[in-house]
């Protein structure tokens, strides 16, 4: 149980965003879940490109992405509000950033700069490429990283095109080895005092989500095959029709294998010779499938995974996408928050998926308006009053009062 008032594990941490978009926003909002004080930086004006999915300046899919932030308005292209910046990543403990190799330092916020006057600071640029290389200066984005690392190349049915993964995987794979690599940063400067430079990427990231391919293909140095939902090294693993829809079942040996047979109740399964062993399966895998198949036609999914839990036999439904926040496991985790979200309303978004005993993660505040803490955090800085009215009236800062997008 979690301890009483326990903060964050992160919590102490200062983060400045400044990137937009997914992969690097994710990354900050798994650290403000873990306690840290987040603050996103976005321009004056039409923000992150992800507020106008909805043309409110809020829609689900920011708030989903900026929970737990606070946000300050300020245009990066005007010597004030670089300057003003540049004072946060002074102070910070960590700068996520995604401007494409060059930008941040013709800003004057690259990791030199901020370096040299905080060393201690661990600086993480999110890019489709990274910073150097022939495609560094390249636009990066889900479905191109996809494409050239391979997944797609994998998914797909069998003499069908390559088949685009869904939801934005290469993006939340950049998000999570960013999060994961800033936290390893932040323990080594815990006991050496020195930071450094993260430099994160969409196309290795989405590569490193596929070890057991990558080994299998270096053993073989075969291309694989698209073989839609099998498994090219192990059967039965895969989806199979049920009376009233899909199921999927993995059998790793062959205990399991003759338990899964026993469940299906099918002589030919457990006794004909050509399915006598995995290779023999996969020799045989069509004729396999039918048997298969043809005995889950009596009963529905339910059923199924119900009789194969009793047998010890790993086995699930395959869910419709609305179908899978009904689940009672799903349920049960508590993987689905309900917020209310000042600019758009009462919304759900998915929830810190790691229990923790002692610090849990928590959705402490929904996503910001744009610009809504601009005066607090300058505030903070130290800025006048005075002084942030000039720069409201230049333009260079936007608060959510003042055309910042604020509902």
């Amino acid at each position: 149980m979690a301890e009483p008032g326990a903060d964050g594990m992160l919590a102490g941490v200062r983060v400045l965003d400044l990137s937009r978009v997914i992969a690097g926003p994710y990354c900050s909002t798994l650290m403000a879940d873990l306690g840290a004080d987040v603050v996103k930086v976005e321009r004056p004006g039409p923000g992150d490109d992800l507020r106008a999915w909805k043309g409110q300046g809020m829609s689900a899919v920011y708030a989903a992405i900026n929970r737990n932030k606070r946000c300050i308005a300020v245009d990066l292209q005007t010597p004030d509000g670089a300057r003003l910046v540049f004072e946060l990543a002074r102070r910070a403990d960590v700068v996520v950033e995604n401007f494409l190799p060059g930008v941040a330092e013709r800003l004057g916020l690259g990791y030199g700069a901020v370096s040299a006057a905080n060393p201690s600071v661990v600086y993480v640029s999110v890019t489709g490429f990274g910073q150097d290389g022939p495609y560094a200066k390249r636009a990066g984005y889900n479905t191109i990283a996809q494409g050239m690392s391979g997944i797609m190349g994998l998914t797909g049915l069998p003499g069908q095109p390559p088949t685009r993964v869904g939801g934005s995987v290469a993006d939340v794979a950049g998000a999570l080895f960013a999060f994961g690599a800033t936290n390893a940063a932040l323990v080594h400067r815990k006991t050496t005092g020195r930071g450094q430079h993260l430099d994160v990427n969409l196309l290795a990231s989405m590569l490193a989500f596929l070890p057991d391919p990558a080994a299998h293909f270096f053993e073989s140095g075969k291309r694989p095959q698209r073989v839609g939902n099998r498994n090219l090294h192990l059967t039965p693993a895969e989806a199979f029709r049920t009376q009233d829809g899909f199921l999927q079942v993995v059998i790793m040996n062959p205990d399991q294998y003759a338990r899964f047979c026993g469940v299906l109740g099918s002589e030919p399964l457990a006794t004909d010779p050509r399915f006598a062993t995995n290779d023999d399966r996969l020799l045989h895998h069509e004729e396999m499938k039918a048997l298969v198949e043809g005995a889950l036609a009596s009963a529905t999914t339910k059923e199924w995974v119900e009789r194969f839990e009793a047998a010890q036999v790993a086995a699930g439904p395959i869910y419709e996408f609305d179908e899978v926040f009904d689940d009672p496991q799903v349920r049960h985790l508590g993987l689905v928050a309900d917020v209310e979200q000042p600019g758009y309303g009462p919304t759900r978004m998915l929830a810190f998926p790691v229990r923790a005993s002692r610090t849990p993660a928590a959705i402490r505040r929904p996503a910001p308006l744009l610009g809504e803490h601009t005066v607090e955090v300058l505030a903070e800085l130290g800025v006048e009053r005075a002084e942030i009215d000039r720069l409201g009236a230049a333009g260079v800062i936007a608060t959510a009062d003042a055309g910042g997008g604020g509902a």
